[in-house]
């Protein structure tokens, strides 16, 4: 029950942008507008009130969270990139193979899904999926297609340092890193400012959601049965993989 209030408002929310995108009521480039306005304003104040209002012991507490959550993403995609390897795919296939099934859809449905239920600590997942996609899953990404296009040694580093230095500079990747230190620092957001973060903060989730619905009214797509595989190892594959390795090491699921 509680999964299906989770994801129902997700369901409700793409439909309504399929159903304005399909009606014409916006410019093809308005969900283009609208995921920058997520990501370089929205999310990253979420972001930044939603970790300052935390207690550093709740951080601190949570740790092994950030570990777990590296292993999902960071070896999920060493798993994904090998196993596409070993089948003797092209190594431009297996890692944009890798950069789906890997990386979750966290700026988009993370703010909605989790913080159903995991409520407030919800805020620390999505800061730490946002940084471990954009401070690592991206740039190897970029360093591994620059490797199979052919280039030198020095261009792919050349690629793979340009993207981190981009990256570094959104305000989707300092913000929650800032936030972190501070909040570390002895620093916390009192209740009474947090809704200079929230006005807009909390819009994040239902616009990024609306956007991906007009998304799909403007861009080709087809059902292929790859791109079912994919949706599958995403959603189902590796996170029973890792719950599996959690529950063999005797980790609480609970926490």
């Amino acid at each position: 029950m509680l999964l299906i209030l989770a994801i129902l408002p997700i369901v409700v929310t793409v439909g309504l942008g399929v159903f304005a995108g399909l009606r014409h009521q916006f410019a093809p480039t308005t969900s283009d507008i609208l995921i920058q306005l997520v990501m370089h304003y929205a999310l990253p104040l979420s972001l930044f009130g939603g970790i300052l209002s935390l207690k550093r012991a709740t951080i601190i507490q949570n740790s092994s969270v950030a570990l777990w959550l590296a292993l999902g993403m960071l070896g999920g995609m060493v798993i994904v990139i090998v196993s596409q390897c070993c089948f003797h795919q092209q190594l431009e296939t297996g890692t944009l193979r890798a950069l789906v099934i890997a990386s979750p859809s966290i700026p988009f449905m993370g703010v909605s899904v989790l913080l159903v239920v995991f409520g407030k600590i919800s805020v620390l997942l999505v800061a730490l999926g946002g940084l471990y996609m954009n401070l690592v899953q991206v740039p190897v990404s970029v360093l591994l297609l620059t490797l199979a296009g052919g280039s030198t040694p020095e261009q792919r580093w050349r690629a793979g340092w340009q993207k981190l230095c981009r990256a570094s500079r959104q305000p989707v990747v300092w913000a929650p890193i800032s936030a972190f230190l501070l909040n570390l620092a002895g620093l916390r957001l009192p209740s009474a400012w947090l809704t200079n973060f929230t006005e807009l903060g909390q819009a994040a989730g239902g616009v990024a959601l609306f956007a991906l619905g007009l998304l799909l009214t403007t861009r080709p797509w087809r059902l292929t049965r790859m791109v079912v595989l994919n949706v599958l190892l995403k959603n189902l594959g590796l996170p029973v993989l890792i719950w599996g390795i959690m529950a063999s090491l005797g980790v609480s699921l609970s926490n």
